[in-house]
């Protein structure tokens, strides 16, 4: 490339940065629309409508919260990996987007060719909860119960290769016992029959069951990942019975894929501001959930990461509990 052809993409460059940091300036220039793709009343839908709020206020504009629930978050990524790249429609993911390559040989989009990472959220306690009329108070004793009445005990999750799924089929698999798993669409009609009576257990985020642990519609077991809560310190972890076991939620927002880098980059700053809010931190302590360390997960290109690891974590996962792609 000669001296006069180099200082032509130069310009174009810079014309094509200035055109983009421009645009960046004028976002957003319309509503916008975060698609949860789960259920109303979930953990996800919550934060959501948390972000959504805060965004809203700090871009000045309308933004609203769309749930599209199904196919363990494949309706709802759908739509988003199909929507303009212009930041004006997100999606607020978790670890159902990461299983889903392990449990369905087609899915119509890439999860990582077809998403451009904006923030990381953050990461939330999993519990063990069952019904009241589960004749267990702890790990061991569920497992007894499990083992003397096999098949009697039937786990409920938010979808088919979602997180709850394999907890509960590594809950299974590490007891020893025949537990049942069952697939509802999001977390709420799955509480919903757990309280009735329908389902006799749950692994699902803290953030969607406190209020019925809360009000005796619920009995808490353990925590579902390896450490103790500070809210309840005297509830043990089921790695206490079942060493190694450890499992838990994340949130994080993504946007369609071309989503030019400067709004990317603006909505990371936006979330991230969100984060450090006080109001939001107590929010986040008093329904189980933290924000990501910085330095981990803080950029646009740190949660990418993130991402990748978390979709090779559960690869290996489902292939060591023999689950194939169909």
């Amino acid at each position: 490339m000669n001296r006069r052809d180099s200082l032509t993409a130069i310009a174009a460059l810079a014309t094509s940065w200035g055109a983009s940091s421009a645009f960046a300036q004028d976002y957003p220039s319309k509503q916008i629309r975060i698609i949860s793709p789960y259920g109303a009343g979930g953990g996800n839908d919550t934060i959501s409508r948390l972000l959504a709020n805060r965004l809203g206020v700090l871009f000045n504009q309308r933004v609203i919260v769309e749930n599209k629930p199904g196919g363990n978050t494949i309706i709802g990524n759908e739509t988003v990996a199909k929507a303009a790249p212009d930041g004006h429609t997100l999606i607020l993911n978790g670890n159902g987007f990461v299983t889903n390559p392990s449990f369905y040989a087609k899915i119509p989009f890439d999860p990582v060719k077809d998403f451009a990472p904006v923030a990381f959220v953050a990461f939330t306690q999993l519990v063990l909860v069952a019904n009241p009329a589960v004749p267990a108070n702890n790990v061991r004793e569920l497992i007894a119960l499990a083992k003397a009445k096999a098949g009697a005990l039937n786990f409920g999750n938010t979808g088919q290769g979602g997180p709850e799924h394999l907890a509960s089929v590594m809950f299974g698999q590490m007891a020893g016992a025949e537990v049942g798993t069952i697939p509802y669409k999001g977390a709420a009609p799955a509480i919903t029959d757990l309280i009735g009576g329908q389902i006799q257990l749950m692994i699902t985020a803290m953030a969607a069951v406190q209020p019925y642990i809360q009000n005796g519609q619920l009995k808490l077991i353990a925590m579902a990942n390896n450490a103790r809560s500070p809210q309840y310190p005297k509830v043990p972890t089921i790695a206490e019975a079942l060493p190694g076991f450890d499992t838990s939620l994340w949130y994080g927002m993504m946007a369609p894929a071309g989503t030019p880098e400067p709004i990317v980059r603006k909505l990371n700053q936006a979330i991230n501001q969100i984060l450090a809010e006080k109001e939001v931190l107590d929010t986040f302590t008093a329904r189980g959930l933290f924000p990501g360390k910085p330095e981990v997960v803080g950029t646009p290109e740190l949660f990418g990461a993130f991402i990748q690891s978390e979709i090779a974590s559960t690869t290996r996962i489902a292939r060591a509990a023999g689950i194939k792609p169909e």
